[in-house]
């Protein structure tokens, strides 16, 4: 006996529809892991350090952050042994362009601006010290930059802001 079922098969259909719901769940599971790793911000493992090659000058930063969000650098130098007792930390001016500074701890004692690059000044000791620079990022996308000191090599950053 043959069961006879007056349903329209349309093969061709379910096989694009069997695609479509496969690829909607990869693109999910990329969502989860991306969030898992902390691309959207916010995350341990979304915060990067870099140093300079001679151990002079290193910054920790979030890579992935959101628009117009607080975000806090740890910077971390030497000052050069020039025995001025201050320390300049430059920031390259496209870079300084994409973000606002909201606080910079401990507050420098001046500031500086030369073709292609502002600097804060620090007062030192002159022995290493941490300084905290709490920014905003005014531009979605890609933003990237450099940091450096007065006699250092410059350490590139790159910062990936969500909406």
């Amino acid at each position: 006996m043959r069961n006879h079922l007056e349903v329209d098969e349309d093969l061709h259909f379910q096989s694009r529809e069997w695609r479509a719901e496969r690829i909607g769940w990869l693109i999910i599971a990329s969502l989860l892991l991306a969030a898992a790793l902390g691309v959207f911000g916010g995350h341990p493992l979304a915060k990067v350090t870099v140093q300079t090659s001679d151990g002079r000058l290193s910054i920790q930063y979030d890579r992935y952050t959101r628009y117009q969000t607080n975000v806090e650098f740890l910077v971390t130098l030497v000052p050069d042994q020039d025995g001025s007792g201050l320390a300049s930390l430059w920031f390259d001016s496209e870079y300084l362009d994409n973000l606002k500074v909201l606080a910079v701890s401990p507050i420098p004692v001046r500031g500086g601006a030369r073709e292609g690059g502002r600097a804060f000044v620090f007062q030192t000791d002159g022995s290493r010290f941490t300084t905290s620079l709490s920014v905003q990022f005014e531009t979605m996308g890609w933003v990237r930059g450099s940091i450096w000191t007065d006699q250092g090599e410059p350490l590139a950053l790159s910062h990936l802001v969500w909406p």
